[in-house]
């Protein structure tokens, strides 16, 4: 008797992450950020709602924004990318603030975010923290 085809495989991704790194941060510091290049491979623009990860009470997405040379930090509800583009989350820019990790990290530790579109199936990364270069 032949098996049944397999329904429940997993779909293809829609997003790719690319250069991902989380800044290490001081001891004690509560809030990390994450930077990385986000590509839509999908021919549908698609808008990230939210991020989990397991090693944080919460990721929100930022944008430091400079006003009369004064840096201002901006939430922003979702991030969008169109068909076939990318964005960059960068130092000085978009990123995610990471919130309340549940233990302390180090450089070479490793984090899964999850990111949650609208319309879309979760999809998760595997991003690892790094000393960041000053």
């Amino acid at each position: 008797m032949a098996s049944p085809a397999n329904t429940t495989a997993d779909p293809e991704p829609v997003l790719k992450i690319e250069d991902a790194w989380i800044a290490e941060a001081p001891p004690g510091s509560k809030v990390m950020a994450a930077y990385m290049n986000i590509r839509n491979l999908s021919a549908d623009d698609i808008e990230i709602v939210s991020f989990e990860s397991p090693g944080y009470s919460s990721i929100e997405a930022h944008e430091t924004v400079y006003q009369n040379g004064i840096a201002r930090m901006f939430r922003h509800k979702s991030i969008k990318i169109p068909a076939g583009a990318s964005i960059r989350l960068a130092r000085g820019g978009k990123h995610l603030m990471l919130f309340n990790p549940n233990k302390p990290l180090q450089a070479g530790d490793k984090v899964m975010i999850t990111f949650i579109s609208r319309n879309q199936l979760p999809q998760s990364s595997i991003i690892t923290v790094k000393r960041p270069a000053f």
